[in-house]
């Protein structure tokens, strides 16, 4: 009875630490997302929107839309909506320059004439007279804070069952050693 209790434990571990792999596993969009070089830049400053091979589909016409504050004097080429072609492998590089009077967030969106794949970046733009370090949180150690894909109350329920486990695993050796005395 002991050995199907800790089997059955031993599943439910193992099925509560897949769970959040699994619900990793699915693509849920179409197409890879683009990325900017900076999240943060100056006023009349070039941003570089970046999207990898497999992006859009192979040399399709992408719409690139630019919008904010002041989203008339984007420069993307020559105006605020601008339309090329991806590369053959479906990447594509998009130089972004922001007006000098640009202050907030601006976003720049892409969408695919075939692949209907929508890929939008965001970029906060501090004004002209305003540096860096001015804006910077005085506690931000610069690190990412990537999180984790495991649930923390699956660690825990985990850490339980193990010592459930450990538990029973005891109990069991020591009514081992009561019966043989």
């Amino acid at each position: 009875m002991l050995k199907k209790i800790l089997a059955a434990a031993v599943v439910t571990a193992g099925l509560l630490l897949a769970a959040p792999a699994a619900a990793n596993a699915d693509d849920y969009t179409s197409g890879a997302p683009c990325s900017v070089d900076v999240s943060t830049i100056q006023a009349g400053d070039t941003a570089t929107v970046t999207c990898i091979p497999g992006t859009w589909a192979s040399s399709e016409l992408i719409t690139w839309t630019g919008s904010g504050f002041d989203g008339a004097n984007i420069h993307m080429a020559s105006s605020v909506t601008f339309t090329k072609h991806a590369n053959a492998d479906g990447s594509d590089v998009l130089h972004v320059t922001l007006p000098s009077t640009a202050n907030g967030v601006y976003t720049i969106t892409g969408v695919g004439a075939a692949s209907g794949h929508v890929c939008s970046v965001s970029v906060t733009v501090l004004p002209a007279d305003t540096t860096a370090t001015t804006v910077n949180d005085p506690g931000n150690s610069g690190l990412a804070d990537t999180g984790s894909v495991i649930a923390e109350w699956s660690i825990w329920v985990g850490g339980g069952l193990l010592i459930v486990g450990l538990v029973s695993v005891a109990i069991a050796a020591w009514m081992r050693k009561v019966r043989s005395s």
